[in-house]
């Protein structure tokens, strides 16, 4: 397998049970589904796209995806570290950009910004005083230590990782000012969806 320098990784596999009894990652958003819009900025600036998903949601996600490659998550349920954990295994990139399927706002611009910030072992967004796991850059190598050691420790939340990498921060104000209001909204519910179309 040859070294792609950049990949790309969009986690898919949560259940969102507050988004109710449909697979949100599905749900149409301006005619097309969540993971569609995730998908298509990452592919413009990456060399490769892996979404970590269930196993049952794979045939439903294939018609509307191309070019990308699956890692069913071998324990759904687990927590998104998990899912990260399972879309980095085997994955030859220097670095990889990550997000979620409920993100459907991150354009490619906002993800080659983030590549070109990348200094030390990630480039994370802080907004509302928190640094955002996702959509976020990092140097693969140390991300995949980082997912070892916290889950090691038993660990199932995403924002973990931050806490074992050296990460440059950038403003979520600068961000949002550059990129639009609304570019770091993720869907948790039917409601957040309907604000978003509006």
């Amino acid at each position: 397998m040859s070294v792609h320098s950049r990949a790309g990784i969009v986690l898919a596999g949560g259940f969102a049970r507050r988004f109710g009894d449909r697979d949100k990652t599905l749900a149409e958003f301006r005619g097309r589904p969540l993971i569609v819009h995730a998908v298509e900025p990452l592919r413009a600036v990456v060399e490769r796209v892996v979404v970590s998903c269930r196993r049952e949601q794979r045939p439903a996600f294939e018609p509307v995806l191309s070019d990308v490659e699956y890692r069913p998550d071998p324990t759904p349920d687990a927590g998104p570290l998990a899912g990260l954990d399972a879309a980095l295994e085997g994955l030859e990139a220097e670095t990889v950009a990550v997000t979620s399927a409920d993100r459907p706002l991150v354009p490619a611009g906002l993800y080659r910004s983030l590549l070109d910030s990348l200094s030390k072992e990630g480039v994370v967004i802080r907004a509302d005083g928190i640094d955002q796991p996702v959509p976020a850059v990092f140097e693969t190598r140390a991300l995949r230590r980082a997912v070892t050691e916290q889950r090691s420790n038993g660990t199932r939340r995403l924002r973990a990782v931050l806490d074992a990498l050296d990460c440059t921060t950038l403003d979520g104000e600068t961000i949002t000012r550059q990129w639009g209001e609304d570019v770091l909204a993720d869907v948790n519910t039917q409601a957040d969806l309907d604000r978003l179309e509006e």
